[in-house]
C-alpha cells in the first residue's frame, strides 16, 4: 500500500483533490490532501506572514503526523516548490516525488524566477498596499470544463505573496528513492518550461505526459489517479 499526499497548486486547496482521493483508496490505497496556510478554508489566516517556508512546514508537519512508511508526496503547479523542499528534509519518509505540472525548483530559486515577467508588478502591487496577495485566476486558464468553472471559481482563493518571493532552500542533490514528473499535454507550458527541461534532462527523474489540461484532478481524475498509481 502506498501513502499519497496531494499538495495543491496556487489559489487552491485540499479540495481539489476530493475527484482523485476516493479512486486512490479505493484501489487499495491512502490518500490525504492538505491545504496550505493561508488558502481555501483556511484563508482567514491570510497574511505577509506567509512565506514558501511556512508551506514547506505544512507538509513536513503533515507527512511526519502520518507517521507512515512508502509515502508518495505529489506537488501540483506551485506546490511543486514547497513539495521539493520538503521531499529534502524529510528524508527517508518520502519514497516517490511527484510533480504534477509543476515547478521543479533550484537551492536559491524564487518561484517568480520561473515567471520574471510578472515580478515587478507583483512587487509593485505588494508595496502599494499591505493587504496585496496575488488575486486568483479563472479556472477556465488552468483547463477546466465549463461545468465546473463555476464551483472551482467559487473556491479559489487569493495566494500568500510571500510564498512567490522566498528562495527554496535545498541542501544539494535531491535524494528521493523515485523521481516523477507528470506533464500535462493539454496546459499552457510556457511558465513550465525550465522545469520540464530540468526534469527530461536531470539524472534519476521519470517523465511522462497525460492528455489533460493543467487542473487534471478536477477534469481528469481516473487518467492521473492511474498516472500516479503506475
Amino acid at each position: 500500500m502506498t501513502t499519497f499526499v496531494l499538495v495543491h497548486g496556487a489559489w487552491h486547496g485540499g479540495w481539489c483533490w476530493q475527484r482523485v482521493v476516493p479512486l486512490l483508496e479505493g484501489a487499495g490505497h491512502a490518500a490525504s490532501s492538505p491545504t496550505l496556510t493561508g488558502l481555501a478554508e483556511r484563508a482567514p489566516q491570510l497574511s505577509r506572514d506567509i512565506t514558501l517556508e511556512t508551506h514547506v512546514a505544512d507538509i513536513v508537519d503533515h507527512v511526519q503526523r502520518l507517521a507512515r512508511p512508502n509515502i508518495t508526496l505529489v506537488g501540483h503547479s506551485y506546490g511543486g516548490f514547497p513539495a521539493t523542499v520538503a521531499a529534502d528534509r524529510l528524508g527517508d519518509l518520502v519514497s516517490h516525488l511527484v510533480l504534477l505540472d509543476a515547478f521543479l525548483p533550484e537551492d536559491g530559486e524564487i518561484l517568480l524566477d520561473h515567471a520574471s515577467h510578472l515580478t515587478e508588478s507583483y512587487r509593485a502591487s505588494s508595496v502599494a498596499d499591505p493587504d496585496w496577495h496575488i488575486p486568483p485566476l479563472p479556472s477556465a486558464i488552468f483547463g477546466v470544463g465549463k461545468e465546473d468553472q463555476p464551483w472551482v471559481d467559487s473556491l479559489l482563493t487569493p495566494q500568500p505573496v510571500g510564498s512567490y518571493f522566498q528562495p527554496a532552500g535545498l541542501r544539494g542533490t535531491l535524494a528521493v528513492a523515485r523521481k516523477t514528473y507528470i506533464r500535462c499535454s493539454q496546459g499552457n507550458g510556457e511558465l513550465l518550461g525550465k522545469s520540464v527541461a530540468r526534469a527530461r534532462e536531470g539524472q534519476g527523474w521519470r517523465y511522462i505526459e497525460i492528455d489533460a489540461g493543467h487542473d487534471a484532478m478536477i477534469t481528469h481524475a481516473r487518467l492521473l489517479a492511474d498516472a500516479l498509481m503506475s
